[in-house]
């Protein structure tokens, strides 16, 4: 039961942005165009699109829209809470970034999905666990 990024439990609840039908259309239409119709799952692409966020020359959007449930969920989310916070991201001192996961980050990933997902999505970003979680040895 595992989401396409390594979770186990799939889907956060609606975190959407709710839009009229009239701005639903055109969102509609540009999804498609973006080619990103189905990117909804982890990512609240409504309010990107509403907040006039556009994607990186990666073709990453900002955090501000990230739900909870995506792997880098972090404090820079506007779904970040006091009660369930956010990772945070930080350079280090050669450049690079290094997330430190908070426990929400595990509450939609095993430590070992969170690991993969790094190995695979962000190879030169050094994740970091929260102190609370071992990884299991396989």
């Amino acid at each position: 039961m595992g989401d396409r990024k390594g979770g186990i439990f799939g889907r956060a609840p609606n975190y959407d942005t709710r839009l009229d039908p009239e701005q639903e259309a055109i969102y509609q239409q540009w999804a498609s165009a973006q080619g990103r119709l189905n990117d909804t799952q982890d990512y609240d692409l409504r309010g990107a699109w509403v907040g006039g966020g556009l994607p990186s020359s990666g073709g990453h959007f900002p955090d501000k829209f990230k739900k909870p449930n995506h792997p880098t969920f972090s404090d820079e989310s506007q779904y970040s809470t006091p009660e369930s916070p956010g990772g945070r991201w930080v350079q280090d001192g050669r450049g690079g970034w290094v997330f430190w996961a908070s426990p929400a980050n595990l509450n939609y990933q095993t430590p070992q999905g969170l690991l993969s997902y790094f190995k695979k999505v962000e190879p030169h970003a050094l994740p970091v666990l929260p102190f609370s979680y071992k990884l299991q040895a396989r």
